[in-house]
């Protein structure tokens, strides 16, 4: 983390010409997205833009500035091979079509990706729920606490559960009579799912902020992927009354399916000829991290069950390179810019996470705790003392102030006015205000 922190030091004032800050003819420069929030991706407009965030999100994914599980992993070099190969053979383009119906279905499909598909889990200002719908979800499940050394030989007990809002709640026993025996408010927990179809093993990892990890384990994978969906929104403040409920239950049997068949194929790869290293350079495929646990014959071979796990249609090198940076913003930790600070009342230096919704701040020694959030819907001011190099800022009647000492103190400013600036615009697609972007983040110094 404190290497990622690091990185975000390099950033050049957005305020100035690249002469008033030394840049000379013959330097190199890194471009790259600073505030991940791709507004309005189309893939007919935006082939430019979509293929630099693409290769920015291959930077992210091999470097692990996010870390995806090994399954995720995967489905990311499986989209990115299947780049190449539409790069290689471009499919067929479909014959023009008269003006129509078929234009109207284009821009509808269009329009659907713009107002959320490439933003799915993002926390908006005027979340999108369901009206006057109040679900819930109940069922008889097994939970499993850590108990120091025999954590993992503990037999889990069946519990009554339920599921509200962003809360789970579980009874002693499986009747579930009087009031809850623990309550948990997922907001922004760990939520870490792990499938193995051959067992028949459907766990849930849930982890609060600051608190010790606990088991949930499931009976079937529907209910697994029910209660999984109802848990990732929850993390992310959202109800389960949320319009995206359904759509994050699909997301999860992806990914189950998708286990399920790539361990078919595990038991089957002796009947095809492996793939050596030279056809797939996985190094190029994977990060360093899980290239260890494989010889490359053997990621290779599993990047091309993946591959094979995509849905066959005839995709362009555009539409994969899309769909690769969807699947980046799903990921829990995407999106989060870290700086090494000190706040005014604490004696050591902490973590500090911003991102399009929020910032946190996190404990600077692994495995990083989370310690608080503030939204910048409750963000009431913040500044800047250009003098002492300290910013301060007040939440809910707080004042915290802090000084940042991976980077300048400008940079944090610009980052804070900058996702201040885009939660307010109302459209994606009107005119950028470039008087009110400067005058968020550029400051006086």
């Amino acid at each position: 983390m404190d290497e990622r922190a690091m990185m975000n030091a390099g950033w050049l004032d957005s305020s100035k010409s690249l002469m008033e800050q030394d840049v000379q003819e013959g330097d190199m420069l890194l471009l790259r997205f600073k505030y991940f929030a791709f507004l309005d991706l189309n893939k007919q407009r935006d082939e430019a833009r979509i293929s630099a965030l693409y290769h920015q999100a291959i930077r992210s994914v091999l470097s692990e500035d996010v870390v995806p599980t090994e399954s995720e992993c995967l489905e990311f070099a499986a989209l990115q091979f299947a780049v190449e190969q539409a790069v290689r053979n471009p499919p067929k383009l479909a014959p023009a079509i008269a003006p129509g119906k078929d234009d109207l279905d284009s821009a509808l499909a269009d329009l659907e990706v713009s107002l959320g598909a490439n933003d799915p889990d993002l926390e908006k200002l005027n979340n999108t729920v369901l009206p006057n719908y109040n679900r819930e979800l109940q069922a008889n499940l097994k939970f499993k606490k850590p108990n120091k050394i025999f954590f993992f030989l503990a037999k889990p007990k069946m519990h009554k559960f339920t599921f509200r809002d962003t809360t789970m709640s579980f009874y002693k026993d499986s009747a579930g009579s009087g009031p809850p025996d623990f309550v948990q408010d997922l907001k922004d927990c760990s939520i870490v799912p792990e499938v193995d179809i051959r067992k028949g093993k459907y766990i849930l990892h849930i982890k609060p902020p600051g608190g010790k990890e606990y088991l949930v384990l499931f009976g079937d994978k529907e209910e697994f992927c029910q209660w999984t969906a109802a848990c990732r929104l929850a993390s992310k403040g959202k109800p389960i009354s949320d319009s995206t409920y359904d759509s994050e239950i699909d997301i999860v049997k992806t990914m189950a399916n998708m286990q399920e068949h790539s361990q078919t194929l595990k038991l089957n790869r002796n009947k095809r000829a492996a793939v050596t290293s030279d056809e797939i350079k996985t190094e190029d495929f994977v990060s360093a991290r899980v290239g260890r646990k494989h010889r490359p014959e053997q990621l290779a071979n599993l990047i091309l069950d993946a591959h094979n796990m995509l849905p066959r249609r005839d995709h362009t090198a555009t539409e994969l390179r899309l769909n690769y940076i969807l699947k980046w913003e799903r990921l829990m930790d995407f999106g989060i810019s870290y700086f090494i600070v000190k706040f005014d009342k604490s004696k050591k230096e902490e973590l500090l996470g911003i991102s399009r919704t929020h910032m946190s701040k996190f404990d600077l020694a692994p495995p990083h705790e989370l310690l608080k959030t503030w939204h910048w819907t409750s963000l009431q001011s913040w500044n800047v003392n250009w003098e002492i190099k300290k910013l301060t800022f007040n939440v809910d009647g707080d004042s915290h102030c802090f000084e940042c000492n991976s980077s300048e103190i400008k940079i944090v400013h610009e980052y804070i006015g900058g996702y201040i600036f885009l939660t307010l615009r109302k459209e994606s697609d009107t005119e950028l205000d470039k008087e009110m972007f400067y005058k968020l983040t550029g400051g006086w110094q």
